[in-house]
This record gives structure tokens, C-alpha cells and sequence, in this order.
């Protein structure tokens, strides 16, 4: 079915909830009071904690903020984070089949140089980083969406705030909130579905006067795709031509998380365990790569008020993770792979916080340390040395250390006016490394080599807050983030000896936001902004000492992006709502004009509609777009002409429409009880992503979810 005829079944299927919500309403005896949707009004009156550290209106936030609400989530009956993600405006996904899960744009933007580094994840306020690669794998983090009751994403550069790795923002998954004034309250569900899909959860929380305590624990696993190789490459790898991604895309997820809270004192611990399977640079002929991440982090904190208007909070956590990769080979062989990484850090940070009338102040100590990061590798198939018996790791003694001060002020002289201005200076402390590889005397190399501190990054912001009005809310932002080079980039730029010494990457936003309400049931936001990325990593030719050209890993890319959002909210009955969003970006790059930017698709769009037939049953359906992305231009790849430089070899995407729905049945046994049937590309639409450089065999392009099913039942007691 060609792409206009799905939107064409969109806008019929639009019409039709219309036109049955008007009927149904005009029989309904009373309307129904349901809390599906709130004004722009009320919108802006909620408050969060993640955009500045402290709870704030989303009003009087210098940042895009996009809230996601746990009955978002039973609406809509997303079953995974991944989900809940590639639903929110300005996001889109590739899917590539790594071990560590799909590589996630945002605004135009994805990195080639390492996935998913430019968005900072927080489960309850804390990071979720992996030290070795400082990225925010998806599947590092397998909370159950059953334990979400709320997901705060603020956008556009958030450094100031947060430093390293906000590029283009944070997402925080709150899971701790409680509900009831006093007592206990728990929940219980179970899933099933295609693909192998099992899932258990548990969720149960106390609250009295004093202080309160919430436990979610679950269990998740599925069996992945099952493709033919043939349908993905072009070529055989010496595998039979049945040869397929069957049992070799499993995976298992193992969550725990505790939040406790008495008086002024809390105490936060998660437990994350995953075992997926994936691909590494070739297609698999035994069970398939293995990559078996396992990571704890507890974390103290104190906050207290004091003088009315005066609170400090004070934070110290403990993190330490450890992935195992096995990796499989194209030929049944006996020498397995392998490559192991970990890391060991502990953070803290001191907030003092003020809140008048007319002024807000919020200022911060930061300080990071890891003592142990390190990673193990042994790739007996390659012929390199490089890649045996190699060990990368931090001097006996050393540490991974950043520090970082902090501050923002905002002044409002009226309802109308708020002025934000922050400023952030970080570092990255020096550190030295030990690297040796080889099995033999004869090959065997060891060293040792020193990283200068760098010097400190200044991250200022300044927002401008205009409201005339109820209905009219303006912001006008600028904003400077960085991401910092992660020890398995630097150690590996060493390895490699390219010289180079790499530094941050950054961007700095222009935005402009308008937010309209037409009346109490409809609004419309508008988002404009411009990104120049500058300092990427990336690969160019070089000339030696000895006139020979390398090529070699270095901060040379600069892009810029101009965009707009748009996005419009509907309740036009107390039973129906709406929200569809459109998503124009244009990214270019700066120093090679007649290149196309890689996986910087300019069109996305949203759609969402749910339809409360009574107080039991409820049917949401949702949907996006995602227009062609193009292939990545490798500068290492040599031309029949003796010239370097080309793309890829692989597919550049099609644009494709996906549409998913839920049914759910509340209280179908007792009060409290839950049945729900969630479908993903309910169409069964064939989803082709572009072929990414980590898994470049997928010349054919890797094929996305296909029509699947989940079925759900849950007890809240």
C-alpha cells in the first residue's frame, strides 16, 4: 500500500472516532469526567524537577519539555521504553541489530562515531551512563514500562544544567511517585506475545507521615526476528542460504528498583541486568554475539529547607557496571571472541537553591570519579595484533575524574516577563592509560600514555519568558552543550596512533517556541530552532612525518540544522483525544556541502488518538512517519580512481508510516484488574532502515518490527 493511501486510512479512521464519539456522547445519560487530557493551562501549571534540578512550572522552564504520563502509557499500551521514544516528537530510531539496541536520533541528528551519546537518561535523577564509552545504551537500561509513572524529556541543550552528554537533552524516568495518601498500594502484570515475548513485573509502595518506600521489580525476554540473511545482504558469507537471524536476537531482562524516602534523608538503588544478542560486523553462524551488561547504582541524598525560601540538597552515588561481549563468528569455529569492559565510579553534587517572589537561584558542586575503567579484547580471527590479548585501563592509582561548578538565576518583574540566564564551568581532569596487546614476545607491545587535563568548557544559556496572556506563552532560548571524549574513544585514537588528541564535541541551539491555546480543548505549539554542531568525531586523511596518508579519527565534522515543530492537541469531548505533530528538519554539512548528512531524515510526524468508550473500555491507536535517510560517506574508503572517499556500500532508506493500536478493559473481573492487546504496525508495514557503518554487512538495509502482538493483564491492589 503506497504511503498516501495509509495517510488517507488515517484521516478515515480520524473521521470515523469522530463522528462515533459525537454519536456515543449524545446517548450517554452523563458525560463521563476522565482526566485524559489537561489545557494548555493546567499543562503549564505541572510541575517537574528534571530541567532544572528543582521542581519548577513548566512554564517558567527555558527548554522544550515533553511529558509522558502513566496513562500515556496504559492509553496507548507501549510495552517498552523503545516504544515510548520513537512516539516522541523530533526522535526517530534505527534499528541495526547491535547488541546494545537501535541508535536513536534526535533533531537530525545521529552519531556514527558511537550511538545514542547525546541524550542523558536518568532513572529518578540518576544517570544511567556507561563510563568506558560514556553512551546511554537502551538496552542497558530495562526498566518496565509497567513501573513508569512518568517520563520527563526536556530538549534542546542542557549542559548548563547537567554538563557532558546533554546535547540535546534529558530524559528522566520517574518510577518512585506514589499516589495514595497513606498506606500500601501494589500492582502486579504479566504479558505475552509474538516474537517469544514473556513479562512479569511487580510494583509495591508505602506510604505514611513520615516517609515512604517503592519497590519495582520485572522480568522481560524475548526471541527477536527471524530474517533470512538473503533478505538483508547481498552477500552469502559461506552460510547456507536458509541461514537466518532465528535465535540469534534473543533477549532477557532482569530490573529492580528501590526508592526510599524518610524526612529530610532518601535512598535511591537500581539494578539493571540484560543478555542480548546481536551482530558485529558480520552475520553468525552459531547462537549469535552476546553482550551481558550487568550494573548497580545506589545513591544517598538530603535535602532540607530552611529560612522559608532556602533548600539544599546534597547527592552521592555509587555506580558500578560490567558488560561481557562474546562475540560470534560468520564460520563455526571453537575460538570465540571476546571483549569485556568495566567501569567503577562514584559522583557528587551539592545544590543550593533559592525561590522568591521574583527571583529563582540555583547553584551546584559537581564532582565525578572513576578509579577503575578498563576493557579487555581478544579477536583471534583478526589478523591484527592490535586485537589480541588486548588490555586498555587506567594507571594503577589514577582515575577518570570531572568537576564542575554550576549556577542559574531567573528573574520574573512581573506575570508576564521571566529572564533565565546560567552558566556552567566544567572539566575533564588528566589521566594516564596502560595499554599492551600481543600472545607472543615477538609481537608484544605495552605502554603507557598520559591525557592532559582539558581545559575547562564554558556552557552558558539565556532565555527570554514572555506570557501576554492565559492563551500565549513565548520562549526564546539560546543554549551551548558539549560531549566530552570517552576513555574507549581516546584509548582507542591512541591505539590506533593517529596523534590526535581529541576535545569536546559541541552545538549551540537558537530556539523559539510559541505555545497556544485556542480554547479549553485545543492548542497548538511551535517549535523553531537552529543547531551548529561543531568539533564532531569523525575520520580524515592525513599526511604522516614520513608523506604517507593515514587516516585517523579526529573532531572535524561541523553541521548545522534549521527546523520546525509543530504540534496540535484536541479533547473535543470528554471521551476523545487527539494530538498529531510534523516534524521539518534540514541538516547540512558545513565543510563538505555536496554531501549528503547521513541518517538526518527531514520529515517526521506524530499522530495519536484515544477513544474512552466507558469507564471500562478505552482503544488508543498511535502512528508515526519517518521520511528517507541517507547513507554514511566513509572518507577511508578507497575509489577504483585511487581516490578515497564514498558512501558505503548498502540501502538508504525508504520513508515508511507505522500504525499501532491498544484495547483495554478495566476492571473486567474484580476493581483494579486490567486486559489489554497491544498490536505494533498493526499493517504490518515492511520498515527497511539504511545500512549503518557498525553493522555494514546489512547491505540490503536491516528490516524493522513486523505486525506484532502483546497481551497484557495487570491487578492494582
Amino acid at each position: 500500500m503506497k504511503l498516501y493511501r495509509r495517510w488517507l486510512l488515517f484521516f478515515a479512521l480520524f473521521i470515523l472516532f469522530y463522528s462515533y464519539s459525537a454519536l456515543a456522547l449524545g446517548n450517554e445519560k452523563e458525560k463521563l469526567k476522565t482526566l485524559l487530557s489537561l489545557s494548555l493551562k493546567e499543562l503549564m501549571e505541572i510541575e517537574i524537577e528534571t530541567a532544572g534540578k528543582t521542581t519548577e512550572k513548566i512554564s517558567n522552564v527555558p527548554a522544550s519539555v515533553v511529558l509522558v504520563t502513566r496513562q500515556d502509557i496504559q492509553r496507548y499500551g507501549y510495552t517498552q521504553l523503545n516504544d515510548i521514544l520513537q512516539h516522541v516528537a523530533g526522535m526517530y530510531q534505527l534499528e541495526f541489530y547491535g547488541a546494545g539496541g537501535p541508535a536513536y536520533g534526535m533533531r537530525g541528528y545521529i552519531s556514527t562515531a558511537s550511538p545514542n551519546r547525546d541524550i542523558i537518561i536518568l532513572i529518578n535523577g540518576i544517570e544511567h551512563v556507561f563510563d568506558y564509552n560514556m553512551s546511554y545504551f537502551s538496552n542497558n537500561i530495562a526498566v518496565p514500562v509497567e513501573a513508569i509513572d512518568r517520563i520527563e524529556i526536556v530538549r534542546g541543550p542542557q549542559s548548563t544544567i547537567y554538563g557532558s552528554g546533554a546535547f540535546f537533552g534529558v530524559i528522566n524516568i520517574i518510577t518512585n511517585e506514589i499516589s495514595q495518601e497513606q498506606g500500601v498500594a501494589s500492582r502486579v502484570t504479566a504479558s505475552i506475545g509474538s516474537d517469544g515475548i514473556h513479562k512479569r513485573t511487580a510494583r509495591t509502595s508505602y506510604k505514611s507521615e513520615k516517609g515512604q518506600i517503592v519497590v519495582n521489580t520485572g522480568y522481560a525476554k524475548s526471541d527477536g526476528a527471524d530474517i533470512l540473511y538473503s533478505e538483508l545482504t547481498s552477500h552469502s558469507f559461506g552460510l547456507p542460504p536458509d541461514a537466518s537471524t532465528g535465535g540469534r536476537l534473543e533477549a532477557a531482562e532482569t530490573y529492580l528498583d528501590i526508592s526510599a524516602r524518610y524526612q529530610d534523608f532518601s535512598a535511591d538503588f537500581t539494578y539493571n541486568q540484560s543478555k542480548e544478542e546481536g551482530f558485529i560486523s558480520r552475520p553468525h553462524a552459531r547462537t549469535g554475539s552476546v553482550r551481558d551488561h550487568e550494573a548497580s547504582r545506589l545513591r544517598l541524598g538530603y535535602q532540607k529547607e530552611f529560612a522559608d525560601q532556602w533548600m539544599i540538597n546534597g547527592r552521592l552515588t555509587y555506580i558500578i557496571a560490567d558488560t561481557l561481549h562474546n562475540y560470534d563468528s560468520n564460520v563455526v569455529t571453537d575460538a570465540w571472541s571476546v571483549q569485556r569492559e568495566e567501569t567503577e565510579a562514584y559522583e557528587a553534587e551539592l545544590i543550593l537553591n533559592y525561590k522568591g517572589e521574583k527571583l529563582d537561584w540555583i547553584s551546584g558542586l559537581y564532582y565525578r570519579h572513576a578509579p577503575s575503567v578498563s576493557t579487555y579484547l581478544d579477536v583471534p580471527p583478526f589478523p591484527m595484533p592490535s586485537f589480541h590479548n588486548s588490555t586498555q585501563r587506567l594507571v594503577d592509582g589514577d582515575a577518570l575524574a570531572k568537576r564542575a561548578l554550576f549556577s542559574q538565576i531567573g528573574y520574573a518583574p512581573n506575570v508576564h516577563w521571566k529572564w533565565v540566564a546560567g552558566l556552567r564551568l566544567e572539566q575533564q581532569l588528566g589521566y594516564s592509560t596502560f595499554s599492551e596487546y600481543g600472545y607472543t614476545s615477538e609481537v608484544y607491545q605495552a605502554w603507557n600514555y598520559s591525557y592532559d587535563k582539558q581545559k575547562v568548557a564554558v556552557i552558558p544559556r539565556l532565555a527570554l519568558l514572555y506570557t501576554p496572556n492565559d492563551d500565549h506563552l513565548f520562549k526564546l532560548m539560546y543554549g551551548k552543550a558539549i560531549t566530552s571524549p570517552s576513555f574507549g574513544q581516546n584509548t582507542t585514537a591512541q591505539l590506533n596512533s593517529n596523534g590526535v588528541i581529541l576535545t569536546n564535541q559541541e552545538i549551540e541551539t537558537f530556539e523559539l517556541d510559541y505555545l497556544h491555546s485556542f480554547s479549553s480543548k485545543y492548542s497548538f505549539i511551535a517549535h523553531f530552532f537552529h543547531n551548529r554542531l561543531s568539533g564532531l568525531l569523525n575520520s580524515q586523511r592525513k599526511l604522516t612525518s614520513e608523506d604517507e596518508y593515514s587516516f585517523v579519527l579526529g573532531n572535524y565534522g561541523d553541521w548545522s540544522t534549521n527546523g520546525v515543530e509543530l504540534n496540535l492537541l484536541g479533547n473535543p469531548y470528554d471521551n476523545w483525544q487527539f494530538e498529531l505533530g510534523f516534524t521539518y528538519q534540514k541538516t547540512k554539512d558545513m565543510n563538505q556541502a555536496h554531501i549528503k548528512v547521513p541518517y538526518s531524515p527531514s520529515l517526521l510526524g506524530q499522530l495519536k488518538l484515544s477513544y474512552q468508550w466507558n469507564s471500562q473500555w478505552s482503544l488508543g491507536m498511535t502512528g508515526y512517519y519517518v521520511s528517507k535517510m541517507s547513507l554514511f560517506f566513509d572518507p577511508t574508503l578507497p575509489n577504483n580512481d585511487g581516490s578515497f572517499g564514498r558512501y558505503i556500500e548498502g540501502r538508504e532508506s525508504n520513508n515508511y508510516f507505522v500504525l499501532g493500536t491498544n484495547l483495554r478493559f478495566q476492571d473486567w473481573w474484580d476493581k483494579g484488574t486490567y486486559l489489554s492487546l497491544r498490536i505494533d504496525n498493526l499493517l504490518n508495514k515492511k520498515i527497511i532502515h539504511p545500512t549503518y557503518p557498525r553493522n555494514a554487512w546489512i547491505d540490503k538495509g536491516a528490516i524493522g518490527q513486523e505486525r506484532q502482538f502483546v497481551f497484557s493483564l495487570g491487578y492494582d491492589f
